[in-house]
């Protein structure tokens, strides 16, 4: 049995989800293949992340200036023949509608995020199954679309082995991309609002620094240090020495991150949001949730930890318990492939022009859409 994953190169949480279902593989007969489609005009220079269990990799490197009409035909010709098609973003769902795929196709809702379900509503027709990464995106999704093939399939998740440690200083881990929407541009006033109240942390943070946080000055007399994007194992490798974890993200599907952190034996302190967070974190059992995001909330709850060890030890053998238990990678990865088996070819589809203009049509020469669009 032949399984496609499609990236769009960008990293993040959604390549650790299909790294670890190639790790962790349960069923022999499966073949795993990864497509990464890139955007041509924004990298030119992609390199293949080399996934364990990866039968193969291959680029796909696209102009949104194509016909996509052309774009679906030149993707389609990588797949390998009665392949499932795993979709964790727009183009290979775009693929599919536009040319009519018979293959089995599976959606991954990553996020609760309007974005993933304008997709599940767009391309339901196309879709066979969609899973779902947490509780409430099921619940959500099902509202929007009926009662269809919606399932919830908690992902594999790197088991960490945690570490006895006493660190003279707590240290505090970040990991996600540096902007706003992630809570970034909270982090610098928390520190200097702790570091007030006589609280001195060591600061690790983890991640690209996007634009609308540039402007975001850290306190001279707060200890940071910036890791930038580094890969997930190295990330893997230090959590166990650290001694909390913040995630003051404005939404999250089930975030990787905060999972390996809390299996890493991490106290943590997320956002009081709806997604995989309100799975996670038990407050006062398994971390710590914020209502509000408020600064202040943060503040008090790391002070009140820190003055604590006993809660400290408590919150932090909680954790690990609740996340392996939750996510056992090779539990979790041999449900996921039960459903290639129930869901091998459940369907007939009909093609629909899900993107583009008259100019995307199969009657019309890509040279022709491209140079237009090009002038």
């Amino acid at each position: 049995m032949k399984v496609v994953h499609f990236h769009n190169g960008k990293g993040g949480g959604v390549l650790t989800v299909i790294r670890n279902l190639l790790k962790y593989k349960q069923h022999a007969i499966i073949e795993n293949h990864v497509i990464y489609t890139i955007n041509k005009e924004l990298h030119d220079d992609f390199q293949l992340p080399g996934l364990e269990g990866a039968t193969s990799e291959q680029v796909f490197y696209y102009s949104p200036k194509w016909n996509f009409y052309h774009t679906c035909k030149q993707l389609s010709k990588l797949l390998p023949k009665d392949a499932i098609i795993i979709a964790h973003d727009w183009l290979e769902l775009g693929m599919v509608s536009n040319l009519g795929l018979q293959q089995t196709v599976i959606q991954f809702l990553h996020g609760d995020y309007e974005y993933y379900y304008n997709l599940a509503e767009k391309h339901q027709q196309s879709i066979d199954c969609f899973i779902c990464v947490s509780s409430s995106i099921m619940e959500n999704l099902s509202m929007r679309i009926g009662k269809k093939n919606i399932q919830y399939l908690r992902f594999a998740v790197k088991d960490v082995e945690p570490i006895e440690k006493n660190n003279s200083i707590s240290r505090i881990a970040f990991v996600g991309r540096l902007q706003k929407a992630k809570g970034y541009h909270l982090l610098h006033s928390i520190a200097n609002q702790l570091q007030s109240k006589g609280i001195a942390l060591k600061w690790e943070i983890f991640g690209t620094l996007e634009n609308d946080c540039k402007e975001v000055n850290w306190p001279d007399e707060v200890d940071v240090s910036f890791h930038g994007m580094i890969p997930n194992d190295e990330i893997i490798k230090m959590l166990p020495h650290f001694d909390y974890f913040i995630l003051p993200s404005n939404a999250e599907g089930m975030p990787v991150s905060l999972i390996e952190a809390m299996k890493a034996g991490l106290v943590s302190f997320v956002n009081d949001i709806e997604g995989g967070v309100q799975e996670l974190v038990k407050d006062g059992y398994s971390g710590f949730k914020i209502k509000n995001n408020k600064i202040e909330a943060y503040c008090e709850n790391i002070a009140a930890v820190e003055a604590n060890k006993t809660l400290k030890k408590e919150i932090r053998r909680n954790s690990i318990f609740l996340s392996n238990e939750l996510f056992n990678p090779m539990a979790n990865t041999f449900k996921i492939e039960k459903t290639y088996f129930e869901l091998f070819r459940i369907k007939t589809k009909t093609s629909f022009k899900a993107y583009g203009s008259f100019l995307d049509s199969k009657y019309i020469p890509n040279w022709i859409t491209y140079n237009f669009r090009r002038i």
